[in-house]
């Protein structure tokens, strides 16, 4: 196992983000983990920047690239930056700091003798590339980083479809369900609280075809996600049996489930937050909100079950053990909820008289 948590980490001026953002994007899409600020806030968060930074660069990446430019130079935070990768370069019994110029600025502390690459002639595809060949010459025939459950960060995320293992399509999409349905935890604890506010004014004479015409989407809703995740999507995402996977398709079809779940959740809020002149009228609205309870469960338990099972995939695989991949997920109204939404449908219906 490597003592490294990132291939590279990059040192950079905030004026010189842009070229340095689409350089990130093109080494991260190949699998390699890679430290940059807009990904780390949250690890950052709280903590002393000028400790974190210099763990980060003295101890943590295997390579630091440094993309230098007079905005680079001039800065003070640059320069701590680079103080600590100087250091880890000046201990490094092997080439450690990848400079990368934006321009003809020469930096203290870094001797002319050490070779750069010409941002601006290579472009950000051309710097990507050349990490990439660095990155893996370095690396020892047969490291595996891979630490064998589904991902919990971006950069445990990029080992995985760097490495890509056994069955590693179903890692992947369980890690993107998992991230999505961690984003979307204020909205589900809304729906589980049954929090509303003000919304729109359905009035008594337009509430059954209101009603009528919500049911018809909640079904629709349904159908969607059951036609994706048992469709030709899933076929398309994973591959064929003995074929790899998409990693842009699947990711794509894991977004597009998580909308699915978000349309689920609005579409309660909806019934929940609506305003009708009656009591009855209400309850009506109440109860058919109910109707979304269960779907939203069965894909939350999904999502969740899902990363149980792919958690020990690849302990279970090692072992010689075959194992089903087969995704299912059952929406089933209880006959509770039918039950009380046509008990307020009944007394509407009695008040109307």
């Amino acid at each position: 196992m490597t003592d490294h948590d990132f291939d590279i980490a990059v040192t950079f001026a905030g004026e010189d983000r842009e070229f340095v953002d689409e350089v990130v994007k093109l080494v991260k899409a190949t699998g390699m983990t890679v430290f940059y600020d807009e990904d780390a806030k949250v690890e950052m968060w709280g903590e002393d920047l000028t400790e974190f930074f210099a763990d980060v660069y003295e101890r943590r990446a295997r390579y630091a690239v440094m993309f230098v430019s007079a905005h680079y130079a001039a800065k003070a935070w640059t320069r701590h930056e680079r103080r600590s990768v100087l250091v880890r370069a000046i201990e490094s019994p092997t080439p450690y700091l990848l400079p990368v110029r934006l321009d003809s600025t020469t930096l203290p502390g870094v001797r002319s003798t050490v070779a750069y690459l010409d941002g601006l002639a290579e472009g950000p595809a051309g710097v990507a590339k050349a990490v990439q060949a660095k990155v893996g010459a370095s690396r020892a025939d047969g490291e595996r980083r891979f630490n064998g459950r589904v991902p919990r960060s971006p950069a445990e995320a990029a080992i995985l479809l760097g490495e890509r293992p056994r069955a590693w399509e179903y890692i992947a999409f369980s890690y993107w369900l998992s991230a999505g349905l961690e984003q979307r935890r204020s909205a589900y604890n809304d729906h589980v609280m049954r929090f509303a506010l003000g919304g729109e004014f359905i009035s008594t004479d337009a509430l059954p075809n209101y009603v009528n015409s919500e049911m018809a989407r909640i079904l629709s809703i349904t159908e969607t996600f059951e036609s994706l995740l048992l469709g030709p999507a899933q076929d398309a995402a994973m591959g064929a049996p003995g074929e790899p996977g998409d990693a842009d398709l699947i990711e794509h079809l894991a977004g597009r489930m998580l909308l699915i779940f978000d349309e689920l959740l609005a579409w309660a809020y909806r019934l929940r937050s609506a305003s009708t002149p009656t009591d009855e009228g209400r309850a009506v609205l109440r109860a058919a909100a109910e109707y979304a309870a269960q779907p939203v469960e069965a894909v939350r338990e999904f999502i969740i079950d899902l990363q149980n099972r792919m958690d020990v995939l690849t302990e279970t695989l090692d072992r010689g053990e075959t194992v089903s991949m087969q995704l299912t997920i059952a929406f089933d109204i209880t006959e509770e909820v039918s039950s009380r939404h046509q008990a307020a449908l009944d007394r509407f219906g009695k008040a109307q008289i």
